[in-house]
């Protein structure tokens, strides 16, 4: 488990303890009831998340230049920052619901911002005193809790109007309505734990009652007793506006005794018009945003999106607002990612990972022409079992392919010695396997590769017969295994991204073996998007395995993960389809623990870790420590685990 370090050169060890409590897609979108996993490719430009309490966060940072002048902070926005990716920066614009690939994941929180309740810095969580002038809860008699939210004066969205409270409760009662639900099969899951989010995202009542509208500076929710208590209980008081006006022209927000409405002609076919137009929507091209930056253009051809300063923002729970004018997303290649840099093509890589691409940034750093950041990674990279398709649905054919790879010979070759083997689903940034890396030694099984073990699993599971149906024998080739009667093979369909780097050694270390056990590997090269849709039961076809990687939330909510209830199985969620009600129970365990109760949560967190690793929905492959590398014209560059590119982007300023 030790990770192997290539440079030490300026490392700083530094512990911070922490409070995790991030939503899918930042807390700025506003799902306050998840913590959704940011889905990538293994491809070195992953974003991540960060986790709780203490952890071991390795950092480094260097500015070396020449010595000439020192560059002068602007006072005002100006220059150009350009960031580059491996993942395609999507043309989804609205939240992680849609489309929460890597790129897009952390994009979201540059357009929109203004939630009541913020993540610091630090990795504390607080009331975002930018947006909020005051916040009170209260314990009702039925177990329920009710948070009353009043707005700070002032706030507009990016075109001049008002931001009210109606905006904020706009949003509630949109993204959890049956007509948001019909925009493209919107899950409509960020609101479940409050108090009539049941009825009213069933059809049955247009009143909402767990939102009240008071006036337009202040707004009530009230939680639901059953959600109570909670690891992130303040969680649920994190709302983001939604700009009503025009979401939902010629609609209103009203209130009444029985919860709060939306007035007017709020239909699905309005929503498909004002959301989902392909040119104007709001889904596609929002104009009027609340966060540091507004999008000004979108290239499909290129998949990279052009954004500028909101002179009108607020600004973050600091009241920091971007010192850079202009910043695009550009979509690169693994292969020339660093050519790029070096050419002034791009400004900025980050979460670089693969002992290839990380030494030919430093090679960039020793030359003086680039600036480094490094940090461990709040996540793993792995391949993806999809649960619920024949022959992956068994746990021994899905650890018999597990024991046919080398994972540390892998991670060798990969990494080139800035990663670690994990054993199941953990990264190294986690306060929780710092804890943990003795109890992981003696109580997990490694799956070290062991042809004779994955043999005995796949005839204990019934794979003896060969193509004709006789008893398999060495040398007969395919195993098969009869299923109602029917022969079935062990063939094993596996979906992988063209240009990646873990595909192309997963290809050269996979099939032999497999072969050699009685499996056929069959793989599929594509794109990412046309495999995002294939995980998520959208696409043409679905498939047994993918390889990508993902970065868990600062809140991570393993309970959603796992969960077999059907809202959290389509709403990508679940991403492995997995149905196993231990599993499902060892993760729910975890939510009702209270925030400060840290040894009953590593406690049920290791009972946890320890019922996935048998039930393997994935094979973890490993977890890395991140390099982010750029040019020396940017400055103030502070990403770390828990403090995201994006957010990193209102310190930093560029020296052009």
């Amino acid at each position: 488990m030790k990770l192997i370090w290539r440079d030490r050169r300026e490392i700083i060890m530094k512990k911070s303890k922490w409070v995790s409590l991030l939503l899918a897609g930042v807390m700025t979108l506003a799902l306050a009831a998840c913590g959704s996993q940011d889905t990538v490719t293994n491809n070195p430009t992953e974003t991540v998340g960060g986790s709780k309490a203490e952890t071991t966060e390795t950092k480094v940072s260097t500015q070396e230049t020449e010595e000439t002048e020192a560059p002068v902070k602007p006072d005002e926005p100006a220059g150009q920052l350009i960031i580059g990716s491996t993942t395609d920066l999507s043309k989804e614009f609205y939240d992680a619901a849609f489309d929460n690939t890597a790129f897009n994941y952390k994009m979201y929180s540059m357009l929109h911002d203004g939630s009541t309740i913020a993540f610091t810095k630090e990795g504390k969580w607080e009331v975002n005193g930018t947006y909020v002038s005051k916040l009170m809860e209260a314990d009702n008699e039925n177990g329920s809790k009710t948070y009353t939210i009043t707005l700070q004066e002032g706030l507009v969205w990016s075109d001049g109007s008002s931001m009210t409270a109606k905006d904020y409760v706009f949003a509630i009662l949109l993204e959890s309505s049956p007509q948001m639900m019909e925009v493209d099969g919107y899950p409509a899951n960020g609101f479940t734990h409050l108090e009539g989010f049941d009825a009213f995202a069933a059809g049955e009542t247009t009143l909402h009652s767990g939102v009240r509208l008071i006036d337009d500076k202040n707004f009530s929710i009230t939680v639901k007793a059953e959600e109570l208590p909670y690891h992130y209980d303040l969680a649920y008081a994190a709302v983001t506006p939604r700009p009503m006006e025009v979401l939902a022209p010629e609609c209103d927000v009203v209130d009444s005794e029985d919860g709060a409405s939306v007035s007017g002609e709020f239909t699905a076919d309005l929503l498909m018009k004002t959301i989902n137009d392909p040119d104007t929507g709001y889904r596609y091209n929002p104009q009027v945003v609340s966060g540091p930056y507004k999008l000004m253009s979108y290239d499909d051809s290129g998949r990279q999106g052009v954004f500028e300063v909101n002179s009108l923002y607020a600004g973050d729970y600091r009241g920091v607002k971007p010192l850079i004018k202009t910043v695009i997303l550009k979509t690169v290649k693994s292969e020339t990612q660093l050519n790029e840099l070096e050419a002034g093509q791009v400004d900025l890589l980050f979460g670089i990972s693969g002992g290839e691409s990380i030494g030919a940034g430093l090679d960039l750093v020793d030359k003086g022409i680039v600036s480094k950041t490094t940090y461990f990674r709040n996540g793993y990279g792995k391949i993806t079992f999809d649960c619920s398709q024949f022959p992956t649905d068994s746990v021994n054919v899905r650890q018999a392919i597990a024991l046919t790879l080398d994972r540390n010979e892998f991670a060798r070759q990969y990494s080139g010695g800035y990663a670690s083997v994990v054993h199941a689903a953990y990264g190294l940034a986690q306060w929780e396997y710092q804890d943990s890396k003795d109890w992981i030694d003696e109580n997990l099984d490694t799956y070290e590769k062991d042809l004779d073990r994955a043999r005995e699993l796949l005839i204990a599971d019934g794979w003896i017969l060969n193509k004709d149906g006789a008893a398999y024998q060495d040398g007969d080739g395919l195993r098969y295994k009869d299923v109602d009667g029917e022969l079935k093979s062990l063939t094993i369909e596996w979906c992988n991204t063209s240009g990646n780097p873990v595909s192309e050694l997963l290809s050269t270390m996979l099939p032999e073996s497999m072969a050699e056990l009685g499996m056929e590997l069959l793989a599929t090269t594509t794109d990412f998007p046309t495999l995002s849709a294939a995980m998520s039961h959208e696409g043409a076809k679905v498939y047994n395995m993918y390889n990508l990687g993902t970065g868990f939330s600062n809140q991570h909510s393993p309970w959603y993960y796992y969960s077999m209830d059907e809202i959290w199985m389509t709403a990508g969620y679940n991403s492995n389809w997995i149905k196993d009600q231990e599993l499902a129970d060892a993760a729910d365990a975890l939510q009702s623990i209270p925030y400060d109760e840290e040894a009953e949560w590593l406690n049920t967190w290791q009972t946890f870790i320890k019922t996935w690793n048998v039930k393997l929905p994935d094979i973890p492959l490993y977890s890395d420590e991140y390099h982010d590398f750029y040019s020396i014209k940017l400055n103030d560059w502070d990403q770390t685990s828990i403090w995201s590119w994006s957010n990193a982007l209102l310190d930093a300023w560029v020296a052009e």
